[in-house]
């Protein structure tokens, strides 16, 4: 590196990938190239960037053993290649209707056994999915947070016309609760009307139309 004329000193890399590299993105997906082929043989393996997730359809004990050998593959070949993992961000979720909870696995760390943590629920790209997949927590993750980002909104604009506000809107709330919508879209009618009380009582900042109803002030902001 070249900072002011002046070059760093050579250092050896043991492990691991430098950060901050033009080539460290490359050099990572070289490095972990492996992994799937390690872990494929008992459950499914999902990689993005350096997160990794492990995948079993539970039907009967024995694919409770075939989880367990493949956390124990992936902690294997971590240690085969001295890449360090987070334990602590290491959790169970099931997914079902009926979902067996009994179910206990397990990882080497320090020469000891740890349980790793059962959880309802889980954030993933910055969508939480629960074990119900119903995304009731995702829901009121995204609507408090729109409420917080109209509230910065109202702040600092006193008077907004109507391209003013529906720029505003579109750029910072619209996009931001239409966040992989795809995925968690509500079906449910409280949902529904829980997400449209965003946009139902914040068209009231915009005083030309205040008073319209509802579907007259849709129109306006078209």
């Amino acid at each position: 590196m070249t900072v002011n004329c002046s070059f760093s000193l050579w250092e050896t890399v043991t492990s691991g990938i430098p950060q901050g590299s033009v080539l460290g993105p490359l050099l990572f997906i070289i490095y972990i190239n492996d992994l799937v082929e390690c872990c494929n043989a008992y459950c499914d393996i999902y990689l993005f960037a350096d997160d990794a997730k492990l995948f079993r359809h539970i039907a009967s004990p024995n694919d409770n053993c075939l989880l367990q050998k493949g956390i124990d593959a992936l902690h294997h070949w971590s240690q085969q290649w001295l890449l360090k993992l987070n334990i602590s961000m290491w959790n169970i979720v099931s997914f079902g209707r009926h979902v067996d909870k009994s179910c206990i696995y397990s990882i080497s760390q320090d020469n000891h056994i740890r349980l790793l943590d059962r959880k309802e629920s889980y954030k993933d790209l910055d969508v939480i999915i629960d074990e119900k997949l119903t995304f009731r927590d995702h829901i009121h993750d995204k609507i408090n947070k729109a409420y917080a980002i109209l509230g910065i909104i109202n702040r600092n604009f006193k008077y907004l016309a109507i391209n003013s506000f529906v720029l505003l809107y579109k750029s910072m709330v619209w996009s931001y609760l239409d966040y992989c919508s795809s995925i968690w879209v509500p079906y449910k009618k409280g949902d529904i009307e829980l997400i449209e009380k965003v946009q139902k009582g914040q068209q009231k900042l915009i005083p030309t139309i205040r008073t319209m109803a509802y579907t007259e002030r849709l129109k306006a902001c078209k």
